[in-house]
């Protein structure tokens, strides 16, 4: 490496070519490492499109652009490695691709709710909705001896999320008395249920309208209202909200050129949540690492430490979720990774968590193969393939 310039290396791969082609194929993530002087000032990860090498060169390129950016640097000074693969690799790595394609085609998939009791030794137990739909999401409130799940439901015809609640019969293993709670002309999901003096407050994503908006609850759990807007003007998803030594903090994945939803987390904050508008803790992102930094539910206080809730997406969307210890938010937002949250080898995906006295929910997607999902899914996929 030059001491005069930056220099970028892909992990894993000898050139930046070679690193896009294993990650869409071999389900890894695009890591850049930055090094200026022979040391490492940057490193960022992110997850390539798993079925387009070149959406996936271009979001890299993006995301090479955006560290550029950041960090005040030229980016023709950036020295890195472009040689294309060779023919003979390249039609290799295309005819894996493929096979891939046409194995994921035939899997129809669907995301569901699974709950256990903490402390115990017990199996995740599934929660199968109609195969119309999928239940994703879930947030947990209990209350009046009730288990009340909170939860994003979604139509595969339209493909629209709208909000939803039920109770958790754990007796018989399935959610009851469910009604939809709040359906609008944009996609809700992921509806944190928090309390407040008394009071309970929702905080639903709401990234297709453009904001953070904060619902009050005037009947429980069945009636809500909206209170007011938090954040105008963002697009962000699993905006997660944290009281904290008499602060409020929003930990949330915004969507700007360089960084999809899944490889930032940035930080809000404010002192009254009613009445102060948030304003960003710190000018960049506290974790531009796609293995953590999505939310993936409410903070855990446990034995006297704060765990934040990430996803992992690195290998696929909402592959898994972590445990991660909160040591420092003001001064620097410092965490440890302590543990992921386990739930089954053949779970496919799971990438929401939460828990209240006793018992946890949580989302997995699993493999669904009847006639309605193989026609829904294997149709969606020939209509992309065809028309896109």
């Amino acid at each position: 490496m030059s001491n005069n310039k930056y220099h970028l290396t892909i992990a894993g791969a000898d050139n930046l070519q070679q690193g896009i082609y294993k990650a869409v194929l071999f389900y890894d993530t695009v890591e850049l490492v930055i090094y200026k002087n022979n040391q490492e000032i940057q490193r960022a990860s992110l997850s390539p499109d798993r079925v387009s090498f070149g959406a996936t060169r271009q979001s890299t390129q993006d995301k090479i652009s955006l560290i550029c950016e950041r960090l005040g640097i030229d980016e023709s000074c950036l020295s890195y490695n472009k040689a294309p693969l060779p023919v003979a690799k390249k039609l290799y790595y295309k005819s894996l691709f493929i096979a891939k394609m046409l194995y994921k085609m035939f899997i129809p998939m669907q995301w569901v709710i699974v709950y256990k009791k903490i402390g115990t030794h017990d199996e995740w137990h599934k929660i199968i909705p109609p195969k119309e739909v999928f239940q994703a999401d879930p947030f947990i409130i209990a209350k009046d001896n009730k288990y009340y799940v909170f939860y994003e439901e979604l139509k595969f015809a339209d493909y629209h999320g709208y909000l939803a609640v039920a109770e958790l019969d754990l007796e018989e293993g399935k959610l009851i008395n469910a009604k939809t709670i709040l359906k609008l002309d944009y996609h809700l999901s992921y509806p944190q249920v928090f309390t407040e003096n008394n009071q309970f407050y929702m905080i639903p994503e709401s990234a297709d309208n453009h904001s953070i908006d904060l619902y009050e609850c005037t009947l429980f759990p069945y009636q809500w209202r909206k209170k007011q807007v938090l954040i105008d003007n963002i697009q962000a998803v699993d905006s997660t909200l944290l009281k904290h030594h008499n602060s409020w903090y929003l930990f949330i994945s915004e969507k700007v050129k360089g960084a999809s939803y899944d490889d930032e987390l940035s930080i809000y904050k404010t002192s009254d949540l009613f009445n102060i508008p948030f304003e960003k803790l710190y000018e960049k992102p506290v974790i531009t690492d796609v293995c953590n930094a999505r939310m993936a539910g409410r903070f855990i206080q446990r034995k006297g430490e704060l765990l934040r809730v990430s996803q992992d997406g690195g290998k696929r969307y909402g592959y898994r979720a972590n445990l991660n210890k909160v040591l420092q938010i003001e001064g620097g937002y410092e965490e440890q990774k302590l543990e992921r949250v386990t739930i089954g080898r053949r779970a496919l995906g799971f990438h929401t968590y939460n828990e209240d006295q006793g018992v946890a929910v949580g989302d997995q997607l699993i493999a669904r193969f009847d006639y309605y999902s193989l026609k829904r899914f294997i149709g969606g996929n020939l209509k992309r393939v065809l028309f896109s």
